[in-house]
């Protein structure tokens, strides 16, 4: 006899053990995650059971909070109420109140700030008198890097990758044609913007001439790569020696050409008798049978 009430108190333990799990996961929060990108606004969705009682909207609160209790928007009793809303969200928050009744408790955050970052909001409801909450929403903040842009100093030898207005943190990639350079071969600089909250980022690698290399910006959050290339070319000091080369060089082979011309076909000396001296003189011609001509003349 003792066994069977102790199976049945087992049984009866189980069964009250296994509806307190049930409830339990049937109360839990709808727990989701959005991106806010800054500047910009953000939904944060909620969603749940039609609001509908005898007594709605009266007896009915709702609280939007953070994980610090601190209040981001409240309904209560049919109007939204702006007493105990904290200051660093004035102004900043829109629920639509014609949609609470159905179930729509999601609340519009704008414009998204950087330090909204990991912010965790909690929907509370207390319906007559009875406290649930209703989700809890994670915003996880980001912004776009710009593309970068690229600064030979040709000087050192080294190239400089910079950009700004991005949001996490970075993770920037040096590539040449045939590897990928090592994070110690890069120095890398970060700043973040005192009013936006964004980073200004700037890394320098050392190149070879003739290189060609590639900087790229990856943002972790927004799973997006904003990237640049350049080839090293020569350096200027020697282009300008080449062209001054050049430019010595090419009179004088002009010059010997000409003289080369000059010297070999005689025809040739005519035209530029006047600017080159080196041909020789034509001999003179034959005039002394001319006395004999003029003796002639008279006779005849």
């Amino acid at each position: 006899m003792v066994c069977i009430h102790l199976k049945m108190a087992v049984g009866i333990a189980l069964v009250v053990l296994l509806s307190v799990i049930s409830v339990v996961s049937s109360t839990r929060p709808k727990e989701k995650t959005v991106v806010g990108i800054i500047g910009q606004p953000v939904l944060l969705p909620c969603g749940c059971s039609k609001l509908e009682t005898p007594n709605y909207p009266t007896k009915t609160r709702i609280y939007w909070q953070d994980s610090n209790l601190r209040v981001l928007h409240v309904f209560k009793d049919g109007h939204e109420e702006y007493v105990h809303q904290q200051t660093w969200y004035k102004n900043r928050t829109t629920i639509n109140t014609d949609q609470l009744a159905s179930g729509n408790l999601s609340l519009l955050l704008n414009p998204v700030n950087f330090r909204d970052n990991r912010l965790t909001c909690d929907v509370i409801l207390i319906i007559n008198g009875l406290t649930s909450k209703a989700c809890q929403i994670t915003v996880n903040v980001a912004a776009s890097y710009q593309k970068p842009k690229l600064t030979l100093n040709s000087t050192d030898m080294t190239l400089v990758c910079s950009t700004h207005g991005g949001f996490p943190e970075y993770q920037v990639t040096w590539r040449t044609h045939n590897r990928t350079l090592e994070p110690q071969e890069a120095v890398n600089k970060t700043t973040q913007d005192p009013g936006t909250g964004t980073y200004n980022i700037s890394s320098r690698v050392n190149v070879t001439e003739g290189q060609n290399i590639t900087c790229s910006i990856y943002n972790t959050l927004l799973n997006e790569t904003q990237s640049n290339a350049i080839i090293i070319e020569a350096s200027k000091g020697e282009n300008h020696l080449l062209k001054f080369s050049l430019v010595a060089i090419c009179p004088l082979v002009i010059l010997l050409i000409a003289v080369i011309l000059c010297l070999k076909y005689p025809n040739f000396r005519k035209p530029w008798r006047k600017m080159i001296h080196c041909c020789p003189k034509p001999e003179p011609e034959n005039t002394a049978q001319q006395p004999e001509i003029a003796e002639l003349n008279p006779q005849q």
